[in-house]
């Protein structure tokens, strides 16, 4: 139950994201507004982690190099999304960012890239993505 909270509230705050984002982009430029929202998220983790105390922030140098790429692609979700905002709205730019979301995610557990257990695509997923993509048609018919 906790990892399904956690999950609507990711969605929730991605949505309030993308909008304060496209608004200070706005004023102050794409690039610069993803550089201060990248900021400001490193010093809220960072004074989280250290609230938190917890000590396995040592083990921060045995990542392996290609997943320390997360946060190049932050900067590049970031850019993105607050162009998308402002060319296509809200609703459409999270609508596609979901089903983007969803279709990569079904390719990776397909496919077991990055070390996660491969898993077998069904014909519900598909359509379950198919119905996605029919109800964005539908929100922007």
């Amino acid at each position: 139950m906790r990892g399904v909270l956690f999950a609507i509230s990711g969605g929730f705050f991605l949505t309030l994201q993308s909008v304060a984002n496209a608004r200070i982009s706005s004023q102050i430029g794409t690039w610069q507004a993803a550089t201060l929202t990248q900021m400001t998220g490193f010093i809220v983790a960072l004074l989280v982690m250290l609230a938190v105390r917890d000590r396995t922030y040592k083990q921060m140098r045995h990542v392996h190099p290609i997943y320390l790429s997360g946060g190049a692609f932050a900067a590049l979700i970031l850019f993105s999304n607050m162009t998308a905002v402002h060319q296509l709205g809200v609703t459409l730019t999270i609508s596609l960012f979901l089903i983007a979301q969803l279709a990569l995610a079904l390719v990776i557990d397909w496919r077991g890239w990055f070390g996660m257990v491969r898993r077998e695509l069904n014909v519900s997923q598909l359509l379950g993505v198919a119905m996605m993509v029919a109800g964005i048609i539908l929100l922007k018919w």
